[in-house]
């Protein structure tokens, strides 16, 4: 079993577990705090998808990726996203297939610029670094 950069738990488990965001994120508008708000893993691999598949010139997301990752010290990626959580900050490993006839680090820089956008706007979150992997072309 491998075990990812989430608190030391498996990808697996650490998919399952919510991440809590700052509790200023709910409040009312007399300041009293209303609790907290917690966004599961995979909303925020959702969300990360979406983002990059919505640019053109990504055919899909690779999701067959090799051990190497791993060897690295860097999390397995699910589905082709790889997330490393420390509080309300992200680090994504996306591994993408890209179609045919396209600038590769266009296409590459638009995914970053798109997944950033993003999580900070739907998530309320900061991404700290967004690595792009464009594994083949389709």
């Amino acid at each position: 079993m491998t075990m990812a950069r989430n608190n030391g738990m498996p990808e697996s488990q650490a998919a399952e577990q919510p991440m809590e965001t700052s509790p200023l994120a709910a409040t009312a508008e007399s300041g009293e705090n209303l609790g907290s708000v917690r966004i599961a893993r995979r909303v925020l691999r959702t969300v990360i998808e979406e983002a990059a598949l919505s640019v053109q010139g990504v055919a899909r997301l690779a999701m067959n990726v090799s051990q190497w990752p791993h060897l690295i010290g860097r999390s397995l990626p699910v589905r082709g996203v790889a997330l490393v959580v420390h509080a309300d900050v992200v680090a994504i490993d996306l591994y993408l297939i890209a179609q045919p006839d396209v600038n590769l680090v266009a296409v590459g820089a638009a995914v970053q610029e798109a997944v950033g956008g993003a999580v900070d706007h739907i998530l309320g979150m900061r991404a700290s670094e967004i690595n792009v992997y464009v594994q083949d072309v389709a």
